[in-house]
């Protein structure tokens, strides 16, 4: 799924919440929103299904939680709380667990409740971009042209990526996502999973789960600066979709060397040569299209329009 959602001055906390949530959990027309949403504005896309269902109505004041399976293990659900109870903010919270009864969760990914690396929301009218499909939930704030977190002016969402070590088994357990600001990603490459295996030592949860957002020749993702297409070698270019891996480089010995998993083969979000588009300019590679997103340093990723 990807949309454009416009949401109308004075627009309230409940109602955004509201379309959020139903967008991200199939909703296929903009006229079941809610008054708040501006339909004529807005666009949906519904090629890939949004992937993630109603998990529990009273997640806090003005949040709800989602959960969507894992690619691997059908039985199994990655969670997301959105909340819009902290006025200005969007903010998806990532769990490895969540009790609908007791309405709480276990392992919070770390930063995943931030201001400062969520999306934004106004009270003039704007725009929220989603993209979610039963492997990932992006979300980018357009508030007047001011876009994005508040640190780092990037989107954020949570993501699944394969399993690519032989010790990351489904009955091993542990969960195969993360939540991801790309500006946060961009400094360092730091990521933030709800819970990971760390050697010769107890698990990492919080801020000792931190791993890094890595891809093609490059350490992390902050260590690419390239620009420019590829020729096609008949006359024409190309962009390149080079995929976002986790893994730990450089967290220490407790890290275990080698690629934890691929983000992009799952979730269908990739990185790009700067310099190439523009904010939201739309391309097509592999027969998709792809919506080009930036953060503070520039265009770097895209993530396809289905």
């Amino acid at each position: 799924m990807w949309c454009r959602y416009v949401y109308k001055a004075a627009a309230t906390k409940a109602n955004i919440l509201s379309d959020v949530v139903k967008l991200l959990t199939g909703e296929t027309s903009l006229s079941n929103l809610s008054s708040d949403c501006d339909t004529a504005a807005s666009q949906l896309i519904t090629t890939v299904a949004a992937g993630w269902s109603l998990h529990d109505t009273a997640a806090g004041t003005n949040a709800k939680c989602l959960k969507a399976p894992l690619a691997d293990d059908a039985a199994t659900y990655k969670y997301l709380v959105i909340d819009t109870n902290t006025t200005g903010y969007l903010i998806g919270k990532a769990y490895e667990t969540w009790n609908a009864t007791s309405h709480t969760g276990t392992n919070l990914a770390y930063y995943s409740d931030s201001s400062s690396y969520c999306q934004r929301i106004s009270t003039s009218s704007a725009k929220i971009y989603l993209s979610a499909s039963a492997r990932h939930v992006l979300l980018f704030s357009d508030m007047a042209g001011t876009l994005g977190s508040s640190t780092g002016s990037s989107p954020s969402g949570l993501f699944e990526r394969s399993r690519d070590l032989a010790w990351d088994t489904v009955a091993a357990g542990y969960p195969p996502s993360a939540f991801i600001n790309f500006s946060l990603a961009n400094s360092a490459g730091d990521i933030y999973p709800p819970r990971i295996k760390r050697r010769s030592t107890t698990d990492g949860t919080g801020a000792t789960a931190i791993s890094t957002l890595s891809s093609t020749f490059v350490t992390h993702v902050g260590a690419f600066s390239e620009t420019g297409l590829i020729t096609d070698g008949q006359g024409g270019e190309y962009v390149p979709l080079l995929p976002l891996i986790m893994t730990r480089w450089n967290r220490g010995t407790y890290a275990y060397p080698g690629p934890y998993g691929n983000f992009s083969t799952q979730c269908q979000v990739w990185m790009i040569p700067t310099g190439v588009f523009t904010v939201f300019d739309e391309f097509s590679a592999g027969g998709n299209t792809y919506i080009a997103l930036s953060n503070s340093i520039g265009v770097k990723y895209c993530t396809r329009k289905a």
